[in-house]
């Protein structure tokens, strides 16, 4: 019998990570990381390229909020969340 180590070898998990913002407040990001199974883990964060008064910033400004870690979420869960959300472009 192959050992859990040999059982593995050779496949490659490949994350894709989608970026979505916010519907109401075009600052307010979130960063969608699927394993490729049924894991999706999320990252939420404020992204600034301009100052208030509309002059484009030299160093565009990302905060990450809450632990600044990966949390997981459950699909139907993560469905409702987006429905604020939309695809960010680029």
């Amino acid at each position: 019998m192959a050992s859990a180590k040999d059982q593995y070898k050779g496949e490659m998990s490949v994350t894709t990570i989608k970026t979505y913002r916010n519907k109401r407040n075009p600052n307010k990001y979130l960063e969608v990381h699927n394993d490729g199974h049924y894991h999706n883990s999320l990252k939420q964060y404020m992204f600034w390229s301009k100052n208030p008064d509309g002059a484009v910033l030299s160093n565009p400004i990302k905060n990450v909020t809450g632990d600044r870690k990966l949390h997981r979420w459950r699909k139907e869960n993560l469905n409702v969340l987006l429905e604020d959300y939309e695809l960010a472009e680029g």
